[in-house]
């Protein structure tokens, strides 16, 4: 009997060590990579086998790791393209303006007016920076009311003709009735103001960029299509990204900061609406947003107070 129970005890301990030891070992792992993340190892990740508790802790684990790790890539990535785009413009300024103060050039008219234009460049860079960080954020204000799409294009359409005329490009509008949204209209005339803006620098003399809108029962859809030189496929899954321009060749001057797409992207974003291109070269190039619950402006509107700003 004393040796059953010896044995039994033992068994009992033994079988106990293997399952603390099973249990305690991916615990410690946990806690092995979580103070590595803590101190700055980004790259810090669990082995994950099984499907229990302790699994599905470690695999949330490495999704957590791995979305901190891609915040601190992109973090950094930007900080370079600020410092990219900021440091030859503003050594340019300094140059100049060093020159000037020691009299090596004379302070011509055409000079100020590019020095002028120039630092009003950089301050685009900075209200644009500020837009996205706000709109990313989360932060970025939006006074929502009843807008009519059509008039919105028109009044975009409209902005932008003497740019049009001046490149020798048709603008038009296809809007064959009124449709309402509840949005902010000065967000959506940024937005509509940048693919057109981008649309016109695309397409060349003759041809044509058209702003659409058509609906359904559930959706608005507005569309700027150009007749441009088009985007190539490879370059498409970037085109929303900061600072990226599909033609290397354009600057600032030509090309606008970099950010109008991102912050296009994030503003139709927080409208819970989507954004997207297709593009063909040699044939154009055509954004689409879609927007959400549209309106036929002449139909009646149910009662009960006016939508507020979301933010």
């Amino acid at each position: 009997t004393v040796a059953v129970a010896a044995g039994v005890a033992l068994a009992v301990i033994f079988g106990a060590l293997l399952l603390s030891r099973a249990v305690l070992r991916p615990v410690h792992a946990l806690t092995l990579a979580a103070r590595g993340l803590g101190e700055g190892d980004l790259g810090r990740r669990v082995p994950v086998s099984g499907r229990d508790e302790i699994a599905q802790l470690g695999g949330a684990f490495n999704r957590m790791a791995e979305s901190i790790q891609a915040g601190e890539e992109r973090q950094r990535r930007l900080t370079s393209d600020i410092a990219h785009e900021l440091r030859t413009p503003l050594a340019n300024l300094r140059g100049y303006l060093e020159a000037l103060r020691d009299g090596v050039v004379e302070p011509t008219p055409e000079l100020l007016d590019s020095l002028h234009e120039e630092a009003l460049l950089q301050q685009r860079i900075v209200d644009d920076l500020q837009d996205l960080a706000l709109a990313e954020a989360g932060a970025l204000t939006y006074h929502r009311t009843e807008v009519e799409l059509r008039e919105l294009l028109e009044t975009g359409r409209q902005a932008h003709r003497a740019q049009a005329e001046a490149a020798g490009v048709r603008l038009t509008l296809e809007a064959p009735r009124p449709v309402s949204v509840t949005a902010d209209p000065d967000r959506l005339r940024q937005v509509v103001g940048n693919l057109v803006g981008n649309a016109l620098r695309a397409t060349a003399p003759g041809g044509t960029v058209t702003l659409a809108l058509t609906a359904d029962p559930e959706r608005a859809v507005v569309e700027v299509r150009d007749t441009g030189k088009g985007i190539p496929p490879e370059d498409l899954p970037h085109l929303f990204e900061r600072f990226w321009r599909a033609d290397a060749a354009r600057g600032r001057a030509t090309g606008g900061s970099g950010l109008g797409l991102s912050i296009a992207r994030q503003i139709v974003t927080d409208h819970d609406g989507t954004i997207e291109v297709r593009s063909a070269v040699g044939v154009g190039t055509t954004f689409t947003i879609a927007l959400p619950e549209p309106r036929d402006p002449a139909s009646p509107q149910e009662g009960g107070e006016a939508p507020s700003a979301r933010r």
